[in-house]
């Protein structure tokens, strides 16, 4: 470098070059101030600008950090919510500012505000229902029916033994005394009879049959029926949120689980009388599950099959079956709608019926 200066000032002679010298500098001052990059300079690297403040994601491994850390258990206004200590309301705002205090006081409604609040105003404090059911969910649920099935049989054998009153839960309440329906408090513990009809699918109900409530069995959408067991005494309790709640791939709309019904046999109702039995008669299955990852109500034709397909008492499939074979196009209808009823019968039907497996196409 010193070089290259002093051959400089032998060429230009020192007056030029101290001017020289002057116009560089000066042309660096003007480029920082105008925030132009000099060469050689790396470009600073920016922040994200396009970050949505308005929704809340447990996907950002800056929000997953201990459960507690945000989450109060219980929280102050359980006592006017819930018959149980429960995680009732919204983190409080100490949570959000810990880390988003500029986005918490940018503006007279900062958008943040409103993933908990109705309305963004500092004189309106009302906020959501916890949990906001027109809010995606974001966690899926661990739940090991094979365990809680052990559980189950051993606590109602020890009480039949001691000859106490049976377990029953926030969420099944006790039949009134009228009622000459047969209940089975082992899964009924938590599936009880539903008492509201099931939303319709996005695309409508096939064939405009509309299932009433009667039809189904609920399924729980709260703690109520797990608190008895998992408040303190047994793992995972209210302390480990991680020992039930698994963060899913992507959010998902829990209204289309668990109040939109997928079934095969639509026309199938849990209330009719024949078909009121202990649930694992035909849920052979269910006893076994480990997850609820993939798990479907598969119940086997030969759970129908007892009264639907048996000679002296109805033929049902057998009929279906022979309608088929006069007429291709013919749609099965006793169990099931036009959706499921034009597929071509599966293997097990034809089983059960005593007659080699055929499709729709083959038959002349």
């Amino acid at each position: 470098m010193k070089l290259i200066v002093r051959a400089a000032i032998a060429i230009f002679g020192p007056g030029v070059f101290f001017i020289g010298a002057i116009c560089f500098l000066m042309t660096g001052v003007s480029a920082q101030k105008q925030g132009r990059r000099l060469p050689g300079n790396p470009r600073p690297a920016s922040r994200p600008t396009n970050i949505d403040y308005s929704s809340f994601s447990h996907a950002t491994k800056k929000h997953q950090g201990a459960c507690n850390s945000c989450h109060k258990i219980p929280t102050n206004n359980w006592k006017k919510v819930r018959d149980y200590p429960d995680v009732a309301d919204y983190p409080g705002h100490d949570a959000c500012v810990s880390c988003h205090r500029p986005q918490f006081f940018k503006g007279v409604k900062p958008v943040i505000c409103s993933i908990c609040h109705t309305k963004v105003s500092p004189r309106d404090d009302v906020r959501f229902v916890f949990r906001n059911p027109a809010a995606p969910t974001q966690f899926l649920i661990e739940f090991p029916h094979d365990k809680h099935q052990d559980v189950i049989a051993r606590m109602f054998r020890r009480l039949s033994a001691e000859k106490q009153p049976q377990f029953l839960p926030t969420l099944f309440a006790p039949a009134a005394a009228d009622d000459k329906t047969k209940h089975y408090n082992n899964c009924e513990i938590c599936h009880g009879p539903r008492t509201t009809p099931p939303s319709a699918p996005v695309t409508g109900w096939t064939d405009a049959f509309i299932p009433d409530a009667a039809s189904f069995k609920d399924a729980p959408t709260s703690h109520a029926a797990c608190f008895n067991c998992h408040w303190k005494s047994q793992q995972p309790t209210s302390e480990n949120c991680g020992g039930c709640h698994k963060l899913a791939d992507k959010p998902y709309s829990l209204e289309s689980v668990v109040n939109t019904p997928r079934r095969l046999s639509m026309k199938f109702r849990h209330a009719r009388e024949q078909h009121v039995q202990e649930c694992t008669t035909c849920h052979i299955n269910i006893t076994r599950a480990s997850t609820l990852r993939g798990l479907l109500p598969d119940v086997p034709i030969t759970s129908c099959s007892e009264c639907h397909n048996k000679e002296g008492l109805r033929l049902d499939v057998s009929k279906e079956l022979e309608a088929i074979d006069k007429n291709r196009d013919f749609v099965c209808s006793y169990c099931h709608t036009s959706d499921v009823g034009r597929r071509d019968p599966p293997a097990s039907h034809y089983l059960i019926a005593g007659r080699e497996v055929m499709k729709r196409k083959d038959i002349k």
